[in-house]
């Protein structure tokens, strides 16, 4: 899995789909990169884990600031291109740049090496998350469940209105008593060509039942009309993956 130093995004780039907002508004992104990788001939789960260890390692010797998932997948179509996703945050770009340019350093490069033997990847993408909700995790990190959709804004839409629907979604989330979090991947660098939405909606849950519970407040009881009042007028999203989330590595 060899890293590569992406160009940082700009808030222009981010919102290059026709999103207008007044001057005072300052959205905050979060820095992510993430890797479509499928597992090499014999290959697997545990496979991966060996290196991530000694990476691991690595990290902490040199101090970057780094958090990172593994996004395996579970429900998805014979679309999908990858066994998983690896997916990595910093707090600044500047930190994500650090990041990756340890690992261009003689021993990021050999731990380099033994990631590609394990899991050669199909695509390198920087984002940027901007969060909507935060989750509530009973186990204190990231891992559990993530369900994550495409979606593409209504012409006109302008970023007012959706800051205006997200206060609607956490005011019914606050209703409910959901403890997932949720948020938006905005694409930046190294999109693929076969990505033809405007950004990734995602939501969490801390494992496969609360996600069930989820699905059964969406399906039968009333989350999914709830949604469509709050976004209906503003975007519409498709192409629905679940997958289970592994933390790797927590930088607080």
């Amino acid at each position: 899995m060899q890293l590569k130093l992406s160009a940082a995004i700009s808030a222009a780039l981010l919102f290059s789909f026709n999103i207008h907002s007044d001057d005072h508004i300052q959205p905050t992104f979060i820095p992510v990169e993430s890797f479509a990788c499928n597992y090499a001939d014999g290959k697997d789960m545990d496979d991966l884990l060996k290196v991530t260890e000694e990476w691991n390692e690595y990290a902490d010797e040199t101090g970057f600031q780094y958090s990172a998932w593994i996004f395996s997948v579970n429900f998805y179509s014979d679309e999908e291109a990858a066994d998983f996703f690896w997916v990595g945050a910093s707090p600044t770009w500047e930190e994500l740049g650090k990041a990756q340019q340890l690992m261009r350093e003689p021993e990021g490069v050999k731990i380099n090496s033994k990631f590609d033997r394990v899991t050669p990847c199909i695509d390198h993408v920087n984002w940027g998350y901007e969060s909507v909700r935060q989750s509530e995790s009973a186990d204190g990190d990231d891992t559990g469940v993530s369900t994550i959709v495409w979606c593409t804004l209504t012409e006109g839409t302008t970023y007012d209105q959706v800051l205006a629907a997200d206060k609607k979604y956490n005011d019914y989330s606050d209703s409910q008593e959901m403890a997932g979090g949720a948020g938006r991947w905005w694409p930046g660098s190294g999109l693929p060509s076969r990505f033809t939405a405007d950004f990734l909606w995602s939501q969490s849950a801390d494992n496969l039942v609360e996600w069930g519970k989820a699905v059964d407040m969406a399906v039968n009881g009333g989350g999914n009309q709830a949604m469509q009042s709050i976004y209906g007028d503003l975007m519409t999203c498709d192409n629905r993956a679940v997958y289970d989330v592994l933390q790797v590595r927590s930088n607080n």
